[in-house]
């Protein structure tokens, strides 16, 4: 048995998935702690993550929180199979571009979008992002590789932001198909095991 990794999340759609999805590439073991929804924002797990927001995770005896960097952290700690680009090496660039474009540029309007559309938030932020987000996903569509991954044949960590985001995207109506590379990440068996996509089930 590997590593574990204390997780603590709300559901199999938040963005706990993307810290499960690669555990799970990783060969970590996750051991789960389910958040109730409104218990996230009271102590005692604002002591562990003091902003409030899921997930936080336990790892090598530290604490830590925000999605990417938790995985960011996980990725730097296992060198085999290797799910970063380091400096120098060919394709990191890319990889820099890729983790950015789907953490930075997309993933906090994505997720609103998709809670607008869950009713949690009003439809107002739904209205409010969806004109930019389509325009900047068929972008993202254009530039998917149509074999392999972004940063070449290797997969790595952007492929999981990317997973991430791809999924909110189609599951909220803002692309009109899912792209096959979205497929192809659906295919592996540590995305499968992750539950990240779970929620496709229904869906081409």
């Amino acid at each position: 048995m590997g590593e574990t990794v204390e997780l603590y999340s709300l559901g199999d759609v938040d963005r706990s998935g993307k810290v499960r999805w690669t555990a799970a590439e990783l060969g970590l073991t996750i051991e789960e702690q389910k958040v109730g929804y409104g218990a996230h924002r009271k102590p005692p797990y604002l002591d562990l993550n003091p902003y409030g927001q899921v997930p936080t995770a336990r790892f090598r005896g530290e604490v830590l929180i925000e999605s990417t960097a938790i995985c960011q952290v996980l990725a730097d700690a296992i060198s085999a199979p290797k799910l970063r680009i380091d400096p120098g090496e060919a394709g990191r660039n890319a990889y820099l571009y890729w983790i950015a474009i789907f953490t930075e540029t997309m993933e906090g309007r994505l997720v609103e979008c998709a809670v607008s559309k869950a009713g949690i938030l009003g439809p107002e932020y739904f209205d409010l992002h969806q004109r930019t987000l389509r325009r900047k996903l068929r972008v993202v569509a254009s530039q998917l590789p149509d074999e392999g991954w972004l940063c070449g044949e290797r997969f790595t960590l952007a492929d999981i932001c990317a997973g991430y985001n791809l999924r909110l995207a189609v599951q909220a109506g803002l692309m009109e198909s899912a792209p096959a590379y979205l497929g192809r990440l659906r295919d592996r068996p540590a995305a499968i095991e992750s539950r990240i996509f779970a929620s496709m089930k229904a869906q081409s």
